[in-house]
């Protein structure tokens, strides 16, 4: 099986090698512990080291939250962009109303096929599926919808990573589940970790690791 590196360091040594290719991961944990800057993490370094194009979805996400990952870790997303490696689509809060399931399977996808499949997409990150999850309700209705979605991108040989601040049902539907927490010190400092709690066809070791965010990235440290 093909592994795919996550340009995360550290990462790929509890991943044996990097996740399965055309595999779908849910990156879940609360806010501030570095959800987003893993996911432009992984489509930054899939284009400048592996040149593997990629497209990020953003879900009620702002563009000044890039702009600060952009200036803290000297990217710059807009050459990527003008160079055709790099998509950034978004949806803003008036465009939530094509979150129904219906909408999704067919106008939604329809949309996201015309960006993704011509430029070749190998990388796809959901920043995040929490609001489309709370816009459809129904957890039925939106396990059918988001499978949809994962099964769209595996059609296409994809590799994606999918945020929420939950998790629990994106899960059940994906082949891999990363938490991330941090802790408060009794100093008053935090700590961040990452837990690996499911992986397809990966033999993972089962821990809280230390996570450092830095202007050097997001990395994990591996008791390996």
């Amino acid at each position: 099986m093909r592994r795919v590196h996550t340009a995360i360091p550290g990462l790929d040594r509890l991943l044996e090698g990097g996740f399965p290719e055309g595999s779908s991961v849910v990156v879940s944990g609360s806010h501030g512990t570095g959800k987003t800057l893993l996911g432009l993490q992984f489509l930054y370094g899939g284009v400048k080291e592996y040149g593997e194009p990629g497209v990020l979805i953003q879900v009620g996400g702002f563009s000044d939250t890039l702009m600060r990952y952009e200036n803290m870790m000297g990217w710059n997303l807009a050459k990527l962009q003008e160079k055709g490696k790099l998509v950034i689509y978004s949806f803003k809060p008036k465009d939530y109303d094509k979150f129904e399931p219906t909408k999704i399977q067919g106008e939604v996808l329809g949309k996201l096929r015309n960006i993704i499949v011509p430029m070749g997409t190998r990388r796809v990150v959901i920043d995040s599926i929490t609001p489309l999850a709370e816009r459809i309700g129904n957890k039925a209705d939106y396990r059918r919808s988001l499978y949809e979605t994962v099964e769209f991108f595996k059609e296409n040989g994809i590799t994606s990573i999918i945020l929420s601040e939950d998790g629990d049902v994106e899960k059940h539907v994906c082949d891999g589940a990363i938490i991330l927490r941090q802790l408060e010190e009794h100093n008053g400092e935090y700590r961040k970790q990452l837990l690996l709690s499911k992986m397809l066809a990966t033999n993972f070791p089962i821990a809280w690791y230390p996570i450092t965010i830095s202007e050097r990235g997001f990395s994990v440290r591996p008791f390996l």
